[in-house]
Formats: structure tokens, C-alpha cells, sequence
């Protein structure tokens, strides 16, 4: 049989055809939906690429205007393969410390041990407790923005991005890096952006002035109310960390803190996401980003298997959870609630922005093309998923990168393409779908893409489809506003 020509659904009380070939997309009536439904099961079950006499036939048959048929072009499907850019190096993810004074219920990184694989025994020896195996010297974190601009290319504007563990429990390689880049810039020809994921206990006031001032755009990951987040992210003790964390926020500046993202992470402990945005907005928060908890990077034990959704029920769950969020989104950016300013971190209006420009926007994870992660040691991954993944570390910052190896990664991924080349919405998704290291984790194979996470982003990928066209609806004149700032999408905007 040969591939359907459209992708058809129903979401958000919206009819909507997506082209296999082009990628193009239509909000659809549903007097022309029902037929192009029919008209498109019977074009798949020809045995081979029908002739233009049969496929002038079949329109005629069911009925299908030109108007409707031009908007979906038929041609072979393989004519729609084709393989993402080569890409160059414009992020880094700074691991500043494997250390950790949270116990977070779901946590990926096995409490700072990275399942006790990717550090030497030199650090693991340093200390008994899982929560502390060291700090990033600064030399380390210098030679690895020096990597940074070496391999940027043609692409100047950079993003440094600092992670942990907490990365706060090490403040003065934290200042000291930013510090470092602020003063080689402009020789350097670049223009730095810092982007800094920290759980907040330790975001004080002056702390977050001394980051403020020097730039640095922070994401605090709160995950709401007190009950729901100190469920999932006490201290090592067990102690509430809520109430440290909001006590830091009272006191942060309104011009800084009006400038934080709240950032929760959701499992199926409390999966309301409407609630949960309501309660990051009650905590002051205009930024705000929910995603569910991923079941993958490294291994998982028995303890935390109980926060992902990996129960069918759980599954189907989480859709409609997403659903009623993304009907949230509409109601709050109708009323001007949400603009640009306050959506460009949140991924599902990322996902909107690159269904806004389409092909303007390439896909696919950036991962060892467009980033690299850095540990404590300076090693280099392609991402910070696959810290301590000995098979895929990549180098070192201080040695550079091993060809071979960083090489022979690139071409083991692009076998992504060959298996997600039948799949419908491929020229939307071009693989962003699966993440490498969830394959990796379930497959054993970071090309071969696990079909739950698929189904997932598709869900993700519909709404964000419907959504779109319920707001071009709704506010035509604002779409420019909201997503039409940056064609890249990329992190680290000046406007985050």
C-alpha cells in the first residue's frame, strides 16, 4: 500500500488536514473533512503510486474540490525524505557539580551519582553520601566555552547553560564563567546568553541580584502548591524545601522576580496542570513551564518508577491533562494574559512558533550537532541525558573532540531518519519526537524511536496544531506578536 497524502484529525473541536509531503497544514470545515477521510483511506489501498487517471477518478468519486486537492500535493514519498543540516555548535550545558541538596522523588541524575558510572573513583570516593560528588573547577568551565566559540561557526549568538545537580552549590565557578565570557565577547565577535535551572533554595536575594546583573535568565523549579511539591522534592532530611523556596522569592525584587520562570515538573501524583499553572501564577510566577516527568536517562529504580506515566491509564491521563491545559493557554492568551514575553521558554509555544514558520524551522534534536554537555571532569556528551553514558562520551574539553567517536555518533543517529520515514507527520516532527536518550534507555538504540514517546509528541503536536488555528481564529492580528520574533526558536533569547 502506498502512504496516505494527508494526516487527518480531530482536535479541540477542530478538523485538521496535515500534508505527508509538505508538512503544510489546514484548519478544514467538516463538510470537507468527512470526504477527504474517505478519499484518503481508498488512495492508501493502492498496491503502488496510483495513475493521474485513478487519482482524478477518486476525486471525482468522493467528491473533492480543487481547492481541497491542491492543498495536499501528491507526489512519492520519497521525494518528502530529507535529512536535517549539518549544524554547528551554539549551546553547551555547563554539569557545574554533581551535587545536590534535594532528594527530588524522580530525579534522572540517581542523586548526583549518574547511577554511579560517569565519574571517577577519585570523586565517588570523596564522600559516602549520594548527594555530593564534586564541584566544576572554573578552568574547566572556561576551556569549555573556549570549545564554544571555536566550533560556533557562522552563528554568534551562544548560549551557556548551567546545570547540576544544583548548580547554586557552585556559585563561584557559576560567576566566575559568566565573567569570563562578558569579558571576551566582543573580541570574541559573540554575543553570550546564560540560562541557569536551579530548585531555589539557595536563590537568596543577593544571589539573585549578582545574577540579574550580569545577565543571567534563571528557571526555578517549584512544583506548586506546598503539599505537591515537597511530596516530590524535600530535602535530603525530608524536610520541606517549599517553604525555603518561597521565602527566597518574597524577597527577590519584583524587577527580578517578575523576570523568573517557574518551572514544574508534573507526575501522576498530582497531574492537574491547569491547577498547577493556577498555582505558579498564585506564587507570582508569569512564566511558567509544565512538562511531564520523563522515564528515562540512566537507570530507574523500582522507587521512582511510580512517578512517570507509564501505565496505559496514566497515558491517557497526561493526553487529556495536556488537552485541558492547552485550552487553558487559548483562554489566557485571548484575554492578553500570555504574549511572547512570557511564553518563548514554555515548549508547547515553542512547538506553536515552529509550527508557525514550518519549514522555516528545522527539527530534530540538537543533541552532539547544535549542543554539547559538559561533566564536572570536562567530558564532553551530546547532551546532558547521556552524562556519564561512557559509550557516549565524545571527548574532553581539555583534549578536544575524538573525531571518531563523535563521528560515529552522528552517523548512528541518522538511521532516525530511515525508521521514522512512514510515519504521517514526519515533515512536522522530523524525529523531534523521541528523544535519543529515551531510545537509548528502552531500545538500546538512540536511532530507533520508542513509540510511546511518539505517540506522545503527536498528541503534543495536534493540539499545538489545533491551537494555532483556534488562535489565527481568534486574534489574527496578534499571531506576529506571539511567536513571530524569532524564526529559530532558539534558547537563550534576550526576551526570555
Amino acid at each position: 500500500m502506498v502512504k496516505k497524502p494527508v494526516y487527518l484529525f480531530q482536535k479541540l473541536r477542530r478538523h485538521i488536514g496535515i500534508s505527508t509531503l509538505t508538512g503544510d497544514f489546514y484548519d478544514l470545515s467538516p463538510e470537507a473533512f468527512h470526504p477527504l477521510k474517505q478519499w484518503n483511506e481508498e488512495f492508501s489501498s493502492f498496491k503502488s503510486y496510483p495513475s493521474l487517471g485513478a487519482i482524478q477518478e477518486l476525486n471525482k468519486k468522493y467528491n473533492i474540490p480543487p481547492e481541497i486537492s491542491e492543498l495536499f500535493p501528491l507526489g512519492q514519498e520519497e521525494t518528502a525524505m530529507t535529512e536535517e543540516g549539518e549544524g554547528c555548535l551554539t549551546d553547551i550545558t555547563l554539569n557545574l557539580t554533581s551535587s545536590c541538596n534535594l532528594r527530588c522523588a524522580y530525579c534522572w541524575n540517581d542523586y548526583g551519582r549518574y547511577s554511579n558510572t560517569g565519574f571517577s573513583e577519585k570523586e565517588r570516593s570523596q564522600s559516602t553520601q549520594a548527594n555530593n560528588y564534586g564541584h566544576m573547577p572554573a578552568q574547566i568551565a572556561c576551556k569549555a566555552v573556549d570549545m564554544l566559540v571555536e566550533l560556533s561557526g557562522e552563528d554568534k549568538d551562544l548560549v551557556v547553560d548551567f546545570y547540576g545537580g544544583e548548580p547554586l552549590m557552585n556559585l563561584d565557578t557559576l560567576l566566575t564563567t559568566v565573567d569570563y565570557c562578558r569579558k571576551n565577547q566582543k573580541s570574541w565577535g559573540v554575543n553570550f546568553n546564560f540560562l541557569l535551572a536551579t530548585n531555589g533554595t539557595l536563590l537568596t536575594p543577593e544571589v539573585a541580584e549578582k545574577l540579574f546583573q550580569r545577565g543571567v535568565q534563571i528557571a526555578v523549579s517549584i512544583d506548586g502548591r506546598k503539599e505537591v511539591h515537597d511530596n516530590n522534592r524535600p530535602f535530603l532530611d525530608g524536610r520541606s524545601s517549599f517553604d525555603c523556596i518561597v521565602k527566597n522569592l518574597k524577597g527577590i525584587p519584583e524587577e527580578i522576580r517578575k523576570r523568573l520562570v517557574g518551572r514544574t515538573t508534573v507526575t501522576p501524583f498530582y497531574p492537574d496542570m491547569v491547577n498547577l499553572y493556577e498555582d505558579l501564577r498564585t506564587l507570582g510566577f508569569e512564566r511558567i513551564e509544565l512538562f511531564e516527568s520523563e522515564d528515562a536517562c540512566h537507570k530507574i529504580t523500582p522507587q521512582r518508577e511510580k512517578f512517570f506515566f507509564n501505565t496505559d491509564a496514566q497515558y491517557h491521563l497526561l493526553c487529556k491533562e495536556y488537552e485541558r491545559l492547552a485550552l487553558h493557554y487559548i483562554d489566557e492568551t485571548v484575554r492578553g494574559f500570555l504574549d511572547y514575553k512570557k511564553t518563548f521558554f514554555n515548549r508547547f509555544f515553542k512547538l506553536m512558533q515552529r509550527l508557525y514558520y514550518n519549514h522555516e524551522v528545522t527539527g530534530g534534536c540538537p543533541a552532539a550537532k547544535g549542543q554539547f554537555a559538559v561533566s564536572i571532569e570536562g567530558d564532553i556528551y551530546p547532551c546532558t541525558s547521556f552524562l556519564g553514558v561512557e559509550n557516549f562520551k565524545l571527548g574532553n574539553v581539555m583534549n578536544g573532540i575524538n573525531k571518531e567517536k563523535y563521528n560515529g555518533f552522528i552517523e548512528s543517529i541518522r538511521k532516525r531518519f530511515e525508521h521514522c520515514k512512514e510515519c504521517p507527520v514526519f515533515m512536522l516532527c522530523r524525529t523531534t519526537g523521541s528523544c535519543l536518550n529515551i531510545n537509548y534507555y528502552f531500545n538500546a538504540d538512540p536511532s530507533l524511536p520508542y513509540e510511546r514517546s511518539c505517540n506522545l509528541f503527536r498528541e503534543k503536536l495536534e493540539l499545538a496544531v489545533a491551537t494555532l488555528a483556534i488562535l489565527a481564529e481568534k486574534i489574527p492580528d496578534r499571531l506576529e506578536e506571539l511567536f513571530g520574533f524569532d524564526a529559530v526558536g532558539r534558547r537563550g533569547n534576550k526576551l526570555y
